[in-house]
């Protein structure tokens, strides 16, 4: 037939009209044969010369003398390689040269001319406005040294995605459809339409994302003009639609028919006009659903309004074919919805049907057994509910410990016994999660009284976060087992960072900041509860901060004052917000703003009315010893004011040991004698060794006090450690040999000694420091030289990260300083000056990263000779 075609024309294009309409009247003309002819004579009419014109504009350009040279480079991107060619522009696999290398794709105006120039321009912003995962990124921009503009887009490694979808079934074609109507959607939002969708301008990369591509002849909804009407209508004749072809008005529709024929070749590998007739896709592919016959019938009409009214819409129903829900394409009667349902719902609704005959099979039995079992049910929650009650009043009492014990027996007890009778029971299994919540922390969290046991706390709320999960994977919003999943990772995020297992920690702080997200997005958090994620959010600050992630705790530490203040009476929770953000900006090197930060935290806490004295005094302890240690802590980041200091460390000092003797079993109240003692400790032993070795002293026993605590038992070892410097100063000489000794000892039991990596805060480091200065102390400097290189290896070993984190700049450079009078004192001056050059070095360093701070232009200017914080006790 083509041929037939062919010679008909070419017989008829040079005669008049009345002469061609005799010969078509032929009879023997076949029928198809004219239409194909007719068809081709309109578009040889004279008033309709477009597309001859078109074609004579588009060779003009390209064999137009103006055509610009080759080049090498487009500012810092060195060109690899060519990729491709089309329309106005070249695109070029491209490198950028120079601190960073990254490669990327570069679109250059292959000619100088005006026309072709503002269109590349426009190309580039319409894509700069773009920041969707489905459509490719501009990166750079610029102007060749001949002043051609070019565009630097990030560079896709893949292949056009008809030929990655071919590899794969139906329901991922679909899905991965879906992405690009995203991209399309994200761009019609901002008034763009693309203008030219096919699969070559849309690739694959190797992860699977689609990346759409190519918005040359993209254009603004809202741009006065056409630019479609102009002589020049750059598109894909396969895939554009028909107002394309004929040079009309185009619209968001444009992309939509331009959609449907991606999604034709998509399912079928055939274009939707591949013959005069569109076969439905189900006919070309069996696996095709028929559904979406209908949903291409409605994406590819011929008139622009009877199409989808948006890409959401078209999206819409692409899903619902996925979930076997009708479709909004077909009108459907109630029959076709009905199948539709059955489909949907076929697994469920067999196993409701089974279901259904085993019931009526047992009915009196199981109702039987029902009843005994919801009434024991009822009596073991009544019970358990009791217990936790009665704990709670207890908790606060001196002496209560034991009785606490014999409670946690018995709840966990009954809570076993409820576990096992649980049966798919969603809400019982949820009260099961809280009742292991509850006990876990009894046993061993450090937010409240507690029995110091930390490993069966951590069984305990393991336990209670995998029933919590289980609630919410059937019930995904249920608040209360968010609220008790947020409160079950905060624990275990407590208890690991207290055990160094930071790795945990940091898991478990982003699951609790991610369930208390979720809680209260949904609005219907009460004051108490709000007041309680406040807290969750201030402690994940904390362990952020003890992990030195300082920029890290400060969203969190802010989270907590934002949403202290929102509540109907501000409690401790500001305060603890305020005094974490002043403890961020400390180790940020931002002392003054710490010290305000502190200061308006100490008078919030004061402002709190609290509900008991126990509380006022937790809510005063931790913002006193912040406040202490900004503005002296030994050996750390501070403003030097080592007398306001020990006065503010004092008072947390000594109302921590209120607490501790309220309750002689009380592990928390212990733990923070301990920590508030050593910073006491550590300050006054330089004016006051006997003061100071009565502090540590009394937090030695407050730690003895506590049974079975790996944690006690380290801080245990960091005071003993500590408190040798005291008694040397005191002259007693061999009870400060044998603390020293004895805190190794305590660390060979933990296993913490002999350690690979050495951290500054640990109570290694601490014991090993004052071992090495008893030996200088005793004449010995060698043997302190060697244990001191040995620290600073292994603290190097342990990537302290000490030139990009504050928090340890004063401790490596006390240990430089302190093996340069080691060298010196031996006669080694040239390895006592290559100390002294790595201690200025660091603070150096460190001066260009904070020009101007105080506290490191204090540190530099110090001499070797003036005695410092904990500077080596040498005889």
């Amino acid at each position: 037939m083509h041929q037939a075609v062919r010679m008909l024309f070419h017989e008829l294009a040079g005669l008049p009209a009345a002469e061609r309409e005799r010969r078509l009247a032929d009879p023997r003309v076949e029928p198809r044969v004219r239409e194909e002819v007719e068809s081709l004579l309109r578009y040889d009419l004279p008033e309709n010369q477009e597309l001859t014109a078109c074609i004579a504009g588009v060779a003009a350009e390209v064999l137009d003398p103006v055509q610009a040279e080759p080049v090498q480079r487009c500012g810092p991107y060195r060109l690899v390689r060519l990729l491709g060619s089309g329309g106005m522009g070249d695109v070029y696999l491209a490198e950028r040269e120079g601190e960073i290398r990254q490669q990327v794709a570069v679109k250059l105006l292959a000619f100088r001319r005006a026309r072709w120039r503002e269109r590349f321009l426009r190309e580039r912003q319409l894509l700069a406005s773009l920041q969707h995962p489905s459509i490719v990124h501009a990166i750079d921009a610029g102007h060749t040294s001949d002043g051609r503009p070019f565009l630097v887009m990030e560079y896709v490694a893949g292949e056009s995605i008809d030929v990655y979808a071919s590899r794969i079934g139906i329901c991922d074609r679909l899905g991965l459809y879906l992405r690009v109507c995203e991209a399309v959607s994200h761009a019609h939002r901002r008034l763009i339409i693309h203008r030219d969708l096919k699969p070559s301008n849309i690739l694959v990369d190797e992860s699977g994302q689609p990346k759409l591509l190519d918005f040359g002849i993209a254009k603004l909804l809202d741009e006065t003009g056409d630019l479609t009407q102009t002589s020049e209508r750059a598109f894909t004749p396969s895939y554009a639609s028909p107002e394309q072809l004929r040079g009309d008005l185009q619209t968001t529709a444009t992309d939509i028919y331009s959609l449907g024929a991606v999604l034709y070749k998509l399912l079928t590998d055939r274009l939707p006009n591949e013959h005069r007739t569109r076969t439905p896709p189900s006919r070309l592919n069996p696996n095709v659903p028929s559904d979406l016959d209908y949903v291409l019938q409605k994406a590819l009409r011929q008139a622009p309004e009877e199409r989808y009214a948006s890409v959401e819409a078209l999206a819409a129903d692409i899903r619902a074919v996925l979930e076997s829900r009708p479709v909004a394409a077909r009108a459907g009667d109630v029959w076709y919805r009905t199948r539709k349902f059955l489909r949907r719902y076929s697994a469920p609704l067999a196993a409701l049907a089974l279901i259904v005959v085993s019931l009526a099979a047992g009915l009196f039995v199981a109702n039987r057994e029902r009843l005994k079992a919801e009434r024991r049910f009822a009596q073991l929650r009544e019970l358990s509910n009791n217990v936790f009650a009665l704990d709670r009043a207890i908790r606060d009492l001196p002496g209560s410990t034991e009785a606490r014990q014999r409670l946690v027996a018995v709840s966990l007890k009954y809570l076993k016994g409820l576990a096992a009778d649980a049966h798919g029971d969603v809400d019982l299994t949820r009260e099961i999660g809280e009742g292991y919540l509850r006990i876990g922390r009894i046993q061993g969290v450090p937010t409240e009284l507690n029995l110091g046991e930390r490993a069966e706390a951590e069984a305990s709320l393991k336990t209670a976060g995998e029933l919590l999960d289980t609630v919410l994977a059937s019930r995904p919003t249920d608040r209360r087992a968010l609220l008790d999943s947020a409160r079950v990772a905060h624990d275990r995020m407590i208890l690991a960072e207290e055990e160094h297992r930071y790795a945990d920690a940091q898991a478990q702080a982003q699951k609790a900041a991610k369930q208390m997200d979720a809680f209260l997005r949904r609005g219907e958090a009460t004051d108490a509860e709000r007041s309680e994620a406040a807290q969750i959010f201030g402690n994940i600050a904390l362990a952020c901060i003890n992990m030195h992630l300082y920029t890290e705790a400060e969203p969190f530490a802010h989270h907590t004052v934002e949403i202290s203040r929102t509540l109907r009476s501000p409690d401790l929770r500001l305060s603890l917000g305020l005094s974490l953000l002043a403890n961020s900006y400390r180790y940020q090197g931002k002392l003054q703003q710490a010290l305000r930060t502190i200061r308006v935290a100490r008078q919030a806490a004061q402002a709190t009315h609290y509900s008991n004295e126990t509380e006022r005094m937790f809510g005063m302890y931790g913002v006193l010893l912040r406040e202490g240690t900004i503005l002296g802590e030994d050996g750390g980041v501070n403003l030097n004011r080592p007398t306001e200091a020990a006065a503010a460390l004092r008072q947390a000092f000594e109302l921590a040991d209120q607490l501790a003797r309220r309750d002689p079993q009380d592990a928390v109240s212990r733990d923070r004698v301990a920590n508030s003692g050593n910073q006491l400790g550590n300050i006054l032993r330089h004016s006051d060794p006997q003061a100071a070795l009565a502090v540590y002293d009394l937090s030695i026993r407050r730690l003895s006090e506590i049974r079975d605590s790996l944690t006690a038992r380290r801080d245990r070892a960091l005071l003993l450690a500590d408190s040798s410097y005291a008694l040397r100063s005191l002259h007693r000489d061999s009870e400060a040999k044998r603390r020293a000794k004895a805190a190794l000892a305590i660390l060979e039991s933990t296993k913490d000694y002999p350690a690979k990596e050495i951290r500054f805060e640990s109570a290694v480091y601490a014991t090993l420091c004052a071992l090495a200065d008893e030996q200088a102390a005793a004449g010995n400097p060698r043997q302190a030289i060697q244990i001191y290189e040995s620290v600073l290896g292994k603290v190097h070993t342990a990537k302290q990260e000490a030139f990009s984190d504050l928090r340890n700049a004063p401790r490596l450079s006390q240990l430089y300083e302190t093996l340069a009078r080691l060298y010196a004192r031996t006669g080694d001056l040239e390895r006592a000056g290559d100390m002294q050059s790595l201690r200025i070095q660091l603070w150096r360093s460190w001066d260009r990263k904070l020009p101007n701070n105080s506290f490191i232009r204090r540190e530099m200017l110090s001499p070797l000779s003036e005695p410092r914080a904990k500077r080596a006790v040498f005889h």
